[in-house]
């Protein structure tokens, strides 16, 4: 057994337990954004508790504060210097996505991935293009929430980057991309799941996300699953971990696309590349 395929076991191991324990071990970012969340859940959540949660982590603070003073939240308004000034003002479910956006930004750019980097900065591409195509989808038909399928499409793969930065532990295992990969698809659905229910999502976002492949085929798609799903699939950008070749893709993308007309998909084509040039605006503070 060669040493890349001993960690892969050995990495597997240590996702078992902590599958089976309920105790996924968060790199500090994201564990700071899976603390957020759980405070948005809460009714009695106020300034008081969020504020001191988004301050723990100084690259969210300081997105948070450039994305209230951005054409789109201040328009001519007075400029904000402080967290809790930025938070009244562009609301709690901007900084639910946005807390999200910066944590798996982080993961997908870490220094310390190594091989793996490419794969995760990869993801985060495909990542930032479904979640505008579902933002874009959901604004023009209004079949399902569009700030739910923003967020849908921005946690579509969140399993993926859990396991990327676990993997930055075991070098030899990010030096070989067939193992690396293959340990990725293999673990990533129930990681997934157990990430989303650690981070306090609500049950119908999470079961969009899992069940995603389930598409009515349906036009304009009616629920989160299928929006998601025609998401993924209308993507400019891949997930570089996927079997599936770019000729099958082209193929369901034709499925998924027939009978939409031309100027409804391009229209639509426009507003996602809004929406992916917005979101990295403000990651960019």
């Amino acid at each position: 057994m060669d040493n890349a395929q001993s960690q892969r076991e050995a990495l597997g191991a240590e996702i078992e337990r902590e599958l089976a324990d309920g105790s996924l071990n968060f790199p500090t970012f994201l564990e700071v954004s899976q603390k957020i969340q759980k405070t948005l859940e809460r009714e009695d959540a106020g300034l008081d508790a969020l504020v001191p949660l988004i301050q723990l982590e100084p690259v969210l603070a300081a997105r948070v504060v450039g994305l209230a003073n951005s054409v789109l939240y201040a328009g001519s308004g007075t400029q904000v210097k402080d967290v809790k000034s930025a938070v009244m003002r562009i609301g709690h479910a901007a900084v639910r996505s946005l807390a999200l956006a910066v944590a798996t930004a982080q993961l997908a750019h870490g220094e310390r991935l190594g091989a793996a980097r490419r794969y995760a900065t990869l993801l985060w591409d495909h990542s930032l293009d479904v979640a505008g195509w579902a933002y874009a989808i959901s604004a023009t038909f209004r079949t399902v929430r569009p700030d739910d399928a923003l967020l849908a499409g921005m946690l579509h793969d969140i399993g993926q980057f859990y396991l990327l930065g676990k993997a930055a532990d075991y070098p030899a295992l990010l030096d070989s991309e067939s193992e690396l990969s293959d340990m990725l698809l293999c673990w990533h659905k129930p990681i997934g799941e157990a990430v989303l229910k650690a981070l306090g999502m609500a049950p119908e976002l999470a079961d969009a996300v899992n069940d995603r492949e389930l598409y009515g085929s349906m036009w304009p798609p009616a629920s989160l699953p299928d929006v998601l799903m025609v998401a993924c699939l209308l993507a400019d950008t891949p997930n570089p971990l996927t079997l599936m070749s770019e000729d099958a893709r082209t193929s369901l993308r034709k499925i998924v696309a027939h009978g939409i007309p031309d100027d409804v998909l391009e229209q639509l084509h426009l507003d996602a590349a809004d929406e992916r040039r917005k979101a990295l605006a403000a990651l960019a503070g």
